[in-house]
């Protein structure tokens, strides 16, 4: 009982504990996620899971980041430049650099660093013999109790009054039961310990943290390893999909270690300005079958012509071959056609541990160089091949930088069951090559949904399972995080197969129809391979500052110093996430120059300066009455404010959805499609099919309002007896509906008279529009 109490009053403590509210700034934040080399060697799965994983909390919680290994930490790094430093999975490490680690470990804390430990540090030489870690223990003030628990236990918060947990109820479960039992971090003296893994006779801690002269320390017991802790699916028994939350409290997590106990607005970048970012990873491993690339290249392109969501498509390129350039290219250019990239996977889909330099460049070199001349020679040229989606087996990352010379962007998989998130900029074992962008698979593969002998679902279950992934992703990790689900060719087209004892589903397409409905029917980010690499290495290689004074914000975002110069050309569509306040952003400015793009709690980014970008941010109790942009799917590079309305920039060659708010009527000139205020939310929502140049007008009035168009609007003129709507040719039969408080007298096309239909009760009137060549005249006659 005196222990429930004592953990309650500190608790409380934290709870009350305040920064002035009023004034606060911050400098440049910046982490070091740091792997072990000798960990690497003893481990890679564990510890390359946990890289990938961290580098996903970083990118989430919108902290820039550096890639480190434990002998920079050791060496002459200068690490002052981080306010933290993350150890994922250091268990092993290298004898020599013991001591090194232990004097430059001290000196940053006593400089006031800050670290954040996931599982056992340092305890073991790269000989698997055990350390005397005394002195880096007293340092740190870590005890490694051991391994304990098993498949009875789970994670559960043990106190909810701490800026990391208080987002949770007291006792709640973050966790589904783990695979195995966790190596258990806590600290020898004091500590407070939020999540506990617990089999509700037992507890141990999971996640504990202390602040002292200065420092902030986070203690994790296995946040990523093969017990699951962060899974939302595993196949095991009970084979179960769950709304697990660490992430979120990872987060949070990362984000007290950085600023402490903030009781005030800070601003987090994202990956786009939506809850996720939607991209098509697919292996075409069928890549010698003319007919199935066919039909997958066909629907992966209405895929991006109803959603945005657009593939990185990737060829085995011997097999392409075989399967005949000459009809396989044409197909294939209509990938790119909507927005989508070509990529290899590999020459012979034969990468393995005993590659040498001579495989490799069979492998990949050889790969770029057959699909691009191929392309190019039957008259669909590509360019060069910047894309690679892992071939069979998860490539370790000590190969990282046979990729990273040849390619910017790579798509792997491996750890899905376990680490459901890993994306990010990710240089370890990448040498000079820092451009290196790297994305995990989304839980779960086709290929083991449908065809892995271990796995057995029918096709209903797959899609519930994958259907409730998606939401959980989607509604409750939120902040832009990537859904990159490996698909195949041959899974699309339900190959058949023979002689399995798990369920052969006849109809595989079910699936991703389901899926297709999913992307097309959420206000997702849908970028092609190119902008999502330039926004993931924004986030890892810009700096930005802050402060806030009262109800104001103002934030450099500093991009002079990124490896790239194309990368402030597709910021565009990014976030700024205003975190820790229930106040609302009430009105944005950027480079001096109003900015009408933001929701409640997000300022939707448009293309910034190579330099530094100065935004000013104010806040309000209310919502925001000003019309603005609330949501984009695509790249919006600029975004301004003129005498009648709002131009917007959109860039994309498939579906673009778009969204503004209003509380007045308005019509939006150059929509594809548009409708207004169909749930009463004063949302307009639209969408365009290419590039487009978009103006928000205001309606002079109430009197005359466009509830929908199906057609695209290139100009409106009211006037006290008409309105005049100019319209773009469309081949056809198109339609729009307005309410009206007076009744036309007609409705004529250039001058052609028209049938309209009239709903008395509510004033609503509905035009069917014949198709027509050229711009047209629509006459609105009162």
């Amino acid at each position: 009982m005196k222990k429930i109490i004592s953990l309650f009053l500190i608790c409380m403590f934290m709870l009350t504990r305040e920064v002035n509210p009023a004034e606060f700034s911050f400098e440049n934040p910046r982490i070091g996620i740091v792997i072990s080399k000798a960990s690497f060697k003893q481990q890679w799965g564990v510890t390359q899971m946990s890289a990938h994983g961290w580098a996903a909390v970083a990118n989430l919680a919108g902290i820039p980041y550096d890639c480190l290994f434990l002998s920079d930490i050791a060496g002459s790094k200068d690490l002052s430049i981080y306010n933290a430093l993350i150890f994922c999975q250091c268990t092993y490490v290298e004898q020599p650099i013991y001591n090194s680690l232990v004097t430059s470990l001290k000196k940053y804390i006593e400089k006031e660093g800050n670290l954040i430990i996931d599982g056992p540090f340092a305890i073991t030489d790269e000989n698997s013999e055990d350390c005397d870690h005394k002195e880096l223990d007293d340092i740190i003030g870590v005890n490694y109790s051991g391994f304990h628990g098993d498949s009875e236990y789970r994670i559960r918060t043990a106190c909810n009054l701490h800026f990391i947990t208080k987002n949770f109820a007291n006792n709640q479960y973050l966790t589904q039961h783990l695979v195995n039992g966790l190596n258990i971090l806590e600290f020898s003296d004091g500590g407070t310990v939020l999540l506990e893994s617990t089999n509700e006779d037992i507890s141990y801690p999971f996640l504990s943290i202390q602040e002292k002269s200065g420092n902030r320390i986070v203690l994790i017991s296995d946040f990523s390893t093969w017990a699951g802790a962060a899974s939302f699916f595993r196949n095991i028994e009970p084979q179960v999909f769950y709304k697990n939350m660490l992430f979120n409290a990872m987060i949070r997590a990362l984000q007290w270690t950085i600023y402490g106990d903030i009781n005030g607005p800070f601003p987090a970048p994202q990956i786009s300005n939506a809850n996720m970012t939607a991209i098509i990873r697919l292996d075409a491993d069928a890549s010698e079958n003319l007919n199935m690339q066919i039909k997958t290249i066909n629907y992966l392109v209405n895929i991006a012509k109803e959603s945005g969501v657009v593939p990185l498509y990737a060829f085995v390129s011997s097999s392409a071959t075989k399967a005949g350039w000459q009809d396989l290219a044409p197909n294939a250019k209509k990938i790119e056609e909507v927005g989508g990239q070509i990529g290899t996977h590999s020459k012979y889909h034969r990468i393995d541990r005993k590659m040498n330099e001579k495989r490799w460049s069979e492998e990949l070199d050889e790969s770029k160089q057959e699909i691009e001349f191929y392309m190019a020679d039957f008259g669909y040229p590509i360019g060069n091949i910047d894309f690679f989606i892992n071939p069979g087996n998860t490539i370790p990352m000590d190969d990282y930088e046979q990729i990273a010379r040849r390619f910017t962007f790579f798509m792997t998989h491996g750890f899905e069951q376990d680490m459901p998130l890993g994306f990010g900029n990710l240089t370890w074992y990448t040498g000079s090559y820092k451009n290196l962008v790297v994305l995990e698979d989304t839980p779960s593969p086709d290929y083991q949904w449908f065809y892995d002998p271990s796995w057995s679902y029918t096709t209903q279950q797959i899609i519930a399972y994958e259907e409730a992934i998606f939401d959980h992703m989607y509604d409750n990790i939120g902040r832009g995080v990537i859904f990159n689900e490996m698909w195949h060719d041959y899974s699309i087209n339900t190959q058949p197969q023979k002689g399995q004892e798990r369920i052969v589903n006849d109809n595989n397409k079910p699936f991703y129809d389901g899926m297709k409905a999913k992307f097309a029917t959420h206000n997702i980010y849908c970028p092609d391979p190119v902008d999502l690499g330039h926004k993931l290495r924004a986030l890892a290689q810009w700096n930005y500052k802050w402060k806030t004074k009262e109800s104001e914000i103002e934030i450099e975002l500093d991009l002079s110093n990124v490896l790239l110069d194309t990368i402030p050309y597709y910021i565009g569509g990014m976030g700024l996430r205003i975190e820790n306040t229930n106040k609302k952003i009430d009105k944005v400015y950027i480079n001096g120059q109003d900015h009408p793009a933001f929701t409640d709690n997000l300022i939707i980014l448009p293309n910034l300066k190579k330099d530094l970008n100065t935004l000013h941010v104010w806040l309000a109790d209310k919502p925001s009455s000003s019309s603005r942009l609330v949501f984009t799917s695509k790249r919006m590079p600029k975004i301004t404010k003129n005498s009648g309305g709002i131009i917007t920039e959109v860039v994309t060659n498939s579906k673009a959805k778009i969204a503004y708010y209003s509380e007045v009527p308005v019509i939006l000139i150059n929509a594809d499609y548009q409708e207004w205020n169909r749930k009463d939310d004063n949302i307009l929502l639209a969408y365009v099919n290419s590039d487009r140049s978009l103006e928000l007008r205001i309606l002079k009035g109430k009197e005359w309002v466009l509830n929908n168009a199906d057609i695209t609007i290139l100009d409106i003129k009211e006037k006290n007896s008409s309105v005049v709507l100019t319209l773009s040719a469309k081949d056809k039969p198109s339609s729009l509906c307005f309410t009206s408080v007076r009744n036309p007298v007609y409705i004529k096309l250039n001058e052609q008279e028209i049938i309209f239909e009239k709903n008395e009760k509510d004033h609503n009137y509905q035009v069917n529009i014949p198709p027509f060549s050229d711009k047209a005249t629509l006459l609105i006659k009162y």
